[in-house]
């Protein structure tokens, strides 16, 4: 199919509902049963919301976006309150993050609450330590979760422990992730992608493909909260970009589905990029976060507010064909490198 066709269709994302091209990813999205007018078959989003529920965490990840000295966790009536309201409000799946939120004392008790209340699709985003205690994996699953992102950043236990800050988490999240394709869960690995794992990503993704994990977000590194301080870890696009092909073909190969988050669609050179654009991928996703020094509760909708405040466009971009589409580049990186790349 011509991909400016492709573009077409892509370009009538709503707020409501948004659409994706051919290919399915786990546990996102459900089906429309009507093809589109290319005969593609064509799935639509779930309204989708998040609760952060603070920073409290037990790795010190260096490219952390977030600034770790508000600790800390917000009591469970606070997040009952905001999962009833979700679902008075008319939202079908329900994320959970923090810091980590394997950590909160109730985590089994809000999980199944949520399951009770009838959400569709009920996600965890975790580093995955924790999973390495099998009995606590299966509670989860018995309680409701139907969809697990876990976060390892290389296959490499002296890096993935270095940019944790956490020796011995590697082993922690290999037997976590095990755990979690032995009783067959909906899985996805994230991995950060900074100067010290980008060279080793194809060989990272055989290695997790291998052990059965089919769905990878390659999350290029937001140079924002922690990570700003830690400039061995930068990385520019154009040293990226020459293994992008290399993962995409890996990708076709092995039958596994990959999005990098934070990659603008101009600098993606395969004719279907959009099918490799995460921001494409994305639930539109109202946040409910107590992440803040007072715990105090931040609404807002994420997709509006990276556009607004933490994405920036050139005025060239206004002549780009993925104009309508494309959320922009990060602020943080055009301050340290500029736009010379792109231009």
């Amino acid at each position: 199919m011509n991909w400016r066709k492709r573009l077409d269709w892509v370009n009538c994302i709503t707020v409501e509902t948004r659409y994706t091209v051919s290919l399915q990813f786990p546990g996102r999205f459900r089906q429309v049963k009507a093809p589109n007018e290319f005969g593609e078959e064509m799935y639509y989003f779930m309204r989708n919301i998040e609760i952060n529920i603070g920073n409290t965490c037990n790795n010190e990840c260096l490219f952390c976006m977030v600034d770790h000295r508000s600790r800390g966790f917000v009591d469970y009536k606070t997040i009952e309150r905001e999962i009833i309201k979700a679902k008075k409000d008319g939202f079908e799946s329900i994320g959970f993050l923090g810091g980590e939120f394997t950590l909160h004392p109730d985590v089994l008790k809000i999980i199944k609450l949520a399951k009770i209340l009838g959400f569709k699709i009920i996600h965890i985003i975790s580093n995955g330590r924790k999973y390495q205690d099998e009995n606590f994996v299966k509670q989860l699953i018995k309680n409701g979760v139907n969809r697990f992102s876990v976060s390892i950043h290389s296959h490499k236990p002296e890096i993935e422990d270095y940019l944790t800050q956490r020796p011995g988490g590697f082993e922690e999240k290999i037997q976590g992730l095990k755990n979690l394709i032995k009783f067959n869960q909906s899985v996805s690995v994230n991995l950060v992608v900074n100067k010290l794992n980008y060279i080793d990503i194809p060989e990272s993704l055989k290695y997790f493909n291998e052990m059965g994990i089919k769905d990878f977000r390659l999350n290029f590194i937001w140079l924002h909260g922690r990570a700003k301080d830690n400039n061995d870890l930068f990385l520019k696009y154009s040293d990226f970009l020459p293994w992008v092909d290399e993962i995409i073909n890996l990708a076709k190969e092995n039958n596994f589905t990959i999005a990098f988050e934070g990659i603008p669609a101009c600098l993606i050179k395969d004719k279907n990029k959009l099918d490799y654009i995460g921001e494409l991928r994305d639930l539109n996703t109202e946040v409910v976060a107590f992440n803040n020094p007072n715990k105090a509760r931040e609404n807002f909708n994420w997709q509006e507010r990276k556009t607004n405040e933490f994405k920036i466009k050139h005025e060239k971009c206004a002549l780009c064909e993925f104009k309508n589409i494309c959320e922009g580049v990060w602020k943080d990186y055009i301050d340290i490198y500029g736009w010379e790349e792109f231009f």
